[in-house]
């Protein structure tokens, strides 16, 4: 089975055999290292003993064996000896040396009788990839395909996977300038997220890709508690700051919903600040509304429909942030939704906000029955807790993958 960016699979044996093989052009020098890096739930290792790589090629229980030869090496895995505090395994290669990806020929990434997977290198400007990850999904292990470019070399690449280097990072990376200045003038306050935000950016999005922003919030009123709170501000905020890197105007389109769902005035620096508090203000709503004429209960498929309505001739991908507290029951017309949606460059990173029956929402990755894979989805359980780098990271995360594959696949 050819593998696509994204694109995941079941796995079924406890043996497994991953290969990677490569082939340089004449203008390559350096070498290439591949590692490997057991990851616990917060995304980082716990120690340098889940960090795999020519100086340490094997786990103590040898759960994970590495072989390098030249021009491939083989990762052997053994998932009955995982650790159970394991949640994910990424495999990644590093050149050492001035090149980059774009003086490869080609990659070719193999499961022993399973699948393959080739990502693509012309035109990149990236030192790392990641190649794949193979993770915990309910019960069993998965395979997923990714190919997504890192800036930087294996200290970086390490670093951000949690690993303790002895050399400090870099005090600030031209991108984290870049986006101090675009901020320092209209949004200060958010000055403080740039760094987090850049470092995040160098791993999950290209260089010089360019996309529209879109905010989608459940008003309903089990969503009472996340309003009050700030979250829902919160969350906006840092979505802004992404905005702002992804399109220079940093305005986003936005919509809110319950039983009924409604377009709102876009986000931009300037009107920011206080910008839920000032949607749910105005107009007379009841007791159990949160913003006024759209009820209580949670309805999602209309808004979904009416957003790929307003983005199905973008000519540039969209990237939607959708939060919800849960109590998603209308699985065959969200599956529909989404169905639709992948023809159009439209990505939806769903994000549960400190709730539960996430239903459909939490299975998108076994949904299988649409162009390509077009959504991720995490939960937050507790928004004040969890850290800015991890949310940064997870807002990014499997973006890269779809963009590589809506290009391929001529959807933008």
């Amino acid at each position: 089975m050819m593998l696509q960016p994204g694109q995941n699979m079941a796995l079924n044996g406890s043996a497994l055999t991953l290969r990677l093989n490569y082939e340089v052009s004449s203008a390559f020098k350096g070498e290439i290292d591949t590692s490997v890096f057991l990851l616990h739930a917060t995304g980082k290792v716990s120690g340098d003993e889940d960090f795999i790589f020519f100086n340490q090629p094997a786990t103590a229980n040898r759960s994970v064996v590495l072989q390098c030869t030249p021009h491939a090496s083989t990762v052997s895995l053994d998932l009955t000896k995982i650790a159970a505090s394991v949640s994910k395994i990424a495999i990644t290669m590093v050149i050492d040396g001035d090149a980059t990806l774009a003086a490869l020929n080609s990659i070719h990434f193999s499961a022993d009788n399973i699948a393959q997977f080739n990502p693509e290198t012309h035109g990149r400007s990236e030192k790392a990839l990641i190649l794949a990850e193979v993770y915990r999904h309910n019960g069993g292990w998965k395979l997923r395909a990714l190919g997504q470019g890192f800036n930087g070399g294996l200290e970086p690449l390490a670093r951000n996977f949690g690993v303790d280097v002895a050399q400090p990072a870099p005090i600030a990376a031209p991108s984290v300038v870049s986006l101090e200045k675009k901020l320092e003038q209209k949004a200060p306050r958010l000055v403080s997220l740039a760094k987090n935000a850049s470092v995040s950016l160098s791993k999950y999005q290209p260089q010089g890709v360019k996309a529209k922003v879109a905010f989608v919030l459940d008003a309903s009123g089990s969503m009472k508690n996340q309003f009050s709170k700030g979250n829902v501000q919160a969350v906006l905020d840092r979505i802004a700051v992404l905005a702002v890197q992804f399109d220079d105007d940093g305005s986003m389109d936005v919509w809110g919903f319950a039983q009924q769902h409604a377009k709102y005035a876009d986000v931009t620096l300037d009107n920011l600040d206080g910008y839920i508090t000032n949607i749910q203000r105005g107009e007379k709503k009841s007791a159990w509304e949160i913003l006024p004429k759209l009820g209580g209960t949670n309805n999602e498929p209309p808004v979904m429909e009416e957003l790929i309505d307003t983005f199905r001739h973008s000519d540039l991908p969209v990237y939607v942030v959708f939060i919800t507290d849960g109590g998603i029951s209308k699985t065959r017309a969200i599956k529909d939704a989404i169905r639709r949606s992948a023809n159009y460059p439209i990505f939806w990173k769903f994000v549960g906000l400190g709730g539960n029956n996430y239903g459909i929402l939490q299975e998108l990755d076994d949904f299988l029955d649409r162009r390509i894979d077009n959504t991720h989805f995490f939960a937050i359980d507790n928004f004040a807790s969890l850290a800015e780098d991890r949310l940064f990271d997870l807002l990014l995360e499997e973006f890269k993958p779809w963009l590589d594959a809506a290009k391929a696949d001529r959807i933008y």
